[in-house]
């Protein structure tokens, strides 16, 4: 069962209402408390307004709280292409290398999809680990060739150490 408020504030970051958001952090105790679908509002946010992943952080959210799917919100930015709400997640004590239920970081998501703004930032700005290998054994270079990512898998190739360069059957899919 949901914690008092706590439906109220994920409806609101989830519509990106800042002024409501903002209103209910004066009254809310836990921000980390989950929704009637065991989400918080960090993890429901709009993710294209940093304002809100911003003042949820600041009231004490955390980032690195999965859900029952087992992604986090930087999995969720990481995956959509939100740079802007990444920079402010990654501003604050959120592990970059936060794993979903795959094995997968925030960076093989971004290269699956060819965000490559945020593999840039990610590669750049972070300590991520380009040559993890996933629970099928890819690599985001892996992904991003598989998915024929080619501005994103030229990025990524020249982080990629011997190791991270692809294997037989690597991507394969059970």
């Amino acid at each position: 069962m949901a914690e008092s408020g706590a439906n109220e504030l994920a409806s609101a970051a989830a519509r990106g209402d800042l002024v409501q958001v903002t209103n209910l952090l004066e009254r809310i105790v836990n921000v980390n408390a989950r929704n009637g679908f065991g989400r918080t509002a960090l993890q429901v946010m709009k993710l294209g307004n940093p304002e809100i992943a911003r003042r949820l952080l600041e009231k004490g959210a955390d980032p690195n709280l999965k859900d029952s799917a087992g992604f986090a919100v930087l999995h969720d930015a990481a995956r959509a292409g939100f740079l802007d709400t990444l920079q402010t997640l990654l501003d604050s004590p959120a592990d970059v290398n936060v794993e979903d239920n795959e094995g997968n970081l925030p960076l093989h998501l971004a290269a699956q999809e060819g965000h490559l703004p945020v593999v840039a930032f990610l590669l750049e700005s972070t300590a991520s680990r380009v040559e993890h290998r996933n629970k099928k054994g890819a690599t985001a270079y892996d992904l991003a060739k598989l998915y024929k990512r080619d501005a994103v898998a030229r990025l990524l190739e020249g982080h990629c150490g011997a190791g991270s360069r692809p294997r037989a059957g690597a991507t394969g899919g059970d």
